[in-house]
């Protein structure tokens, strides 16, 4: 099964972006159809510095010239396209501004036919009121140039053009990892080339390029964090089985094997790890081991008391597998709670992480018990002799101060639950939960251009025809001061000429006013823009054409032209709840409330992520206590023992929660996720503790807690490694969820070793009363 297992292992794409965890959302659908009609939803972003302008802007030319024709490449930016600005200057500006100008010239017309013509004296016109006039009509032309210009075109180049961006959209998928190193290879291999024979600095932005550092970091983390904990494994083992060496490579096969099959199962259901279920090869394995040193200590107990390895083996099974069962069932069900959550990656989190709670729960008996029998088939191991303790009580503390203890820490745990849990910190800055490139050298290069460094909003149009409805809505909420956090919108409706009756009558009247004469009597700028774009005018507006650059930017990949809009943000999309704002603003425009549009970004991605954790994470607690609850009562069928064996739990969380407030500790979407898992995690020591107890009736909690102590310890020890693996990664996301998981582990292992005793010994007192009171009756009734 596990030779079988290795092809789908080697064919799992691995997909380590959070946009790849909302993969079958709603909002990922929309965001797939859209990457599948426009392409990849972010770009690869190349920032060139020279001295020499000229050799700036020829690289970059001869860059997005080659590079267009790429079928990895959707289009390429470099430059605005001023040529075809200057043609169609007027044909951008509104019907007064058209009128202005045309007043303009009628009145160097008819200052012109005054002072040419003999007979006519205009006594009220002095040479002040002439001067203002020549003064206000000078550079009209350019003012209103200049207006569109800034609205239209995005920078591309600083003042002097010794830095220039090059802005690459892909065709393919941003989840498409080896597309988006095959196309950084190709770029990084033309420029090389090219830039180091001209003195020219490349530097590389933008989100293909991150997914590509992303994958580079994270990839490695995960086999260097499975080659620690398979490490830390091994030291637990030989710390524990000192005296029996030969166990250790008994453990390890059955520790390995389930996280194999998962990662298989993985393949076979969802074709893909991501971010989430990438963790379960640091958790599967803990957990493993906590049955492997559970039953392999319970069998060497027997072996002591002189059983044969077969009775070993059968009460070892009998006696350690249903508190076992029990707390594995109560982690699978602690998993299932995620699927509450209604966020894919996190669903196949829950699905993948029950059900390699549920093989370990399987193989690792079944595996360890038959090679225990297979390696002893000839020879039974040898046991080392151990000193008998005849069992007694020890109180560690006389009754009435076991329960003032209690009584003090239930009181000061529950105030400070009540206090600590109100005022937890979130953390909304996603700088410190995603991975971040150092990246302020080409930052500070592409601040100097002006070009925008926040991923456009993407809205997908269900044809050319409502790009004037979202601008229009756009403009209007814009100034109703409704969307504050959006700042400019781009749609082909811009770059079309905006024509109306009167404004066509009144280019008509200027382009047959215009002689010569007037021209020479105009401003040097007005009179060549208005030469040049009346020489492009045609009278039948139809026939105009768009540049192929601005046609490409907002066309389809099937060349269905005008049906892509671009909203920029003006807030930092780093910022969770700007992200939140973006998102309910965007909701305000008629196409997207009533989904007509399909829109994606970063913003709305993010958005979607917190709201989906944050307003579900509850329930999953919630139905994960319900569950812990009903399996042990089911287990124990008394309210009192399972009430005993969750205390520690309650206890644990409650001071896990005053610590991450009393450390200043903020709870991101990450971490927020381990408080559900934690619940099942700190079950497992309490029931393998009290179980003994109850199991054990002449024993004492002293007696109970040194005879399980050593087991305990490898067990929560072998829970630590995937919480150690995770504070490794470079990823601030898995790091936080591994601090949380480390603090939270000790409250359960402290808890475990204080509440337990306080309350068993406790019970010790009760019995001795009970047992004292029965002696008592019988001696009367004799």
């Amino acid at each position: 099964m596990a030779a079988l297992c290795i092809y789908p292992i080697n064919h799992l794409r691995w997909e380590l972006q959070l946009q790849d965890s909302l993969k079958g959302n709603e909002v990922q659908l929309d965001y797939q159809d859209i990457e599948n009609s426009f392409g990849g939803l972010g770009s690869l972003t190349i920032v060139l510095q020279s001295k020499d302008s000229l050799t700036n802007f020829n690289l970059a030319r001869n860059f997005a010239r080659d590079f267009s024709k790429d079928p990895l490449v959707h289009f390429i930016e470099f430059a605005a396209d001023e040529n075809f600005f200057k043609k169609n200057r007027l044909l951008y500006a509104n019907e007064d501004e058209v009128a202005a100008v045309v007043n303009m010239v009628d009145s160097v017309k008819n200052a012109h036919f005054r002072k040419s013509n003999p007979f006519l004296v205009d006594l009220t016109e002095s040479a002040d009121s002439a001067g203002a006039t020549a003064e206000k009509a000078d550079g009209l032309v350019k003012q209103i140039e200049e207006k569109y210009f800034r609205e239209l075109q995005q920078s591309h180049a600083n003042n002097d053009g010794t830095i220039r961006v090059i802005d690459i959209y892909p065709t393919h998928s941003l989840t498409d990892l080896q597309s988006n190193r095959n196309l950084y290879n190709r770029a990084k291999a033309y420029l090389d080339s090219a830039a180091s024979s001209r003195n020219i600095e490349v530097y590389y932005t933008g989100k293909i390029y991150k997914s590509i550092k992303t994958g580079k970091k994270l990839l490695p983390e995960a086999k260097f964090a499975g080659g620690m904990a398979v490490i830390i494994l091994l030291v637990l083992s030989m710390l524990h089985f000192y005296r029996r060496p030969q166990l250790i490579l008994i453990s390890g096969l059955p520790i390995a094997l389930p996280t194999i099959f998962m990662f298989g199962i993985a393949y076979l259901f969802f074709g893909r790890i991501n971010l989430f279920t990438l963790n379960l090869a640091l958790i599967l394995p803990g957990h493993a081991m906590q049955i492997q040193t559970h039953l392999l200590t319970r069998f060497f107990q027997e072996r002591d008391q002189n059983l044969s390895p077969t009775l070993s083996t059968e009460s070892a099974i009998l006696g350690i597998m249903p508190p076992v069962a029990a707390s594995s069932l109560i982690m699978a069900a602690l998993f299932l709670s995620l699927l509450l959550i209604p966020l894919p990656g996190l669903r196949e989190l829950a699905i993948l992480g029950a059900i390699g709670v549920l093989m370990n729960l399987y193989i690792c008996p079944l595996l360890g018990v038959s090679l225990l029998r297979f390696a002893q088939q000839k020879k039974m191991f040898n046991i080392a002799e151990i000193s008998r303790h005849i069992p007694r009580r020890l109180k560690l503390f006389p009754n009435k101060v076991n329960w003032a203890i209690i009584v003090c820490i239930s009181i000061l745990s529950s105030a400070g639950l009540l206090y600590s849990g109100n005022n937890l910190a979130f953390l909304y800055d996603f700088r410190q939960t995603e991975m971040q490139l150092d990246e302020q050298k080409v930052n500070a290069l592409i601040e100097e251009t002006g070009f925008s460094t926040f991923d456009p909003v993407i809205v997908m149009l269900p044809d050319s025809s409502y790009s004037s409805s979202i601008q229009e809505d756009f403009k209007h909420l814009k100034d109703r001061g409704q969307i504050p956090d959006l700042g400019r919108i781009y749609t082909q409706y811009q770059f079309m000429p905006k024509m109306s009756k009167n404004k066509k009558n009144m280019l008509e009247h200027l382009k047959a006013e215009l002689t010569p004469q007037i021209l020479s009597r105009l401003a040097t700028d007005d009179s060549v823009s208005i030469v040049e774009m009346l020489s492009n005018y045609e009278n039948d507006i139809q026939e105009f054409k768009l540049s192929e650059d601005i046609r490409r930017k907002f066309s389809g990949k099937d060349g269905q032209s005008g049906v892509f809009a671009f909203i920029i943000p003006s807030s930092d999309p780093d910022n969770g709840l700007a992200c939140r704002h973006i998102n309910a603003q965007l909701q305000k425009f008629d196409g997207i409330q009533d989904n007509k549009f399909k829109v994606c970004g970063t913003p709305i991605l993010r958005a979607n992520v917190l709201d989906l954790v944050l307003q579900n994470v509850d329930k999953s607690i919630v139905l994960g206590i319900i569950m812990l609850w009903f399996i042990l009562l089911l287990y124990y069928n008394k309210l009192s023992r399972a009430f005993f064996t969750v205390l520690p739990s309650m206890f644990s969380m409650s001071w896990l929660t005053i610590l991450v407030h009393g450390w200043g500790i903020h709870i991101s979407f990450y971490s927020s996720l381990v408080f559900v898992l934690l619940i099942g995690v700190s079950v497992d020591g309490s029931l393998q503790l009290w179980s003994s107890y109850y199991e054990k009736q002449n024993g004492t909690a002293w007696t109970v807690l040194r005879a399980k102590l050593s087991s305990i310890l490898t067990a929560q020890g072998a829970g630590f490694i995937g919480s150690f693996a995770m504070l490794l990664s470079s990823h601030p996301g898995i790091r936080s969820m591994g601090i949380i998981s480390v603090i939270g582990l000790i409250c359960i292992f402290i808890s475990q070793l204080t509440i337990y005793p306080l309350i068993a010994s406790t019970l010790d007192t009760y019995r001795v009363i009970k047992k004292s009171r029965l002696r008592k009756n019988e001696t009367s009734i004799h």
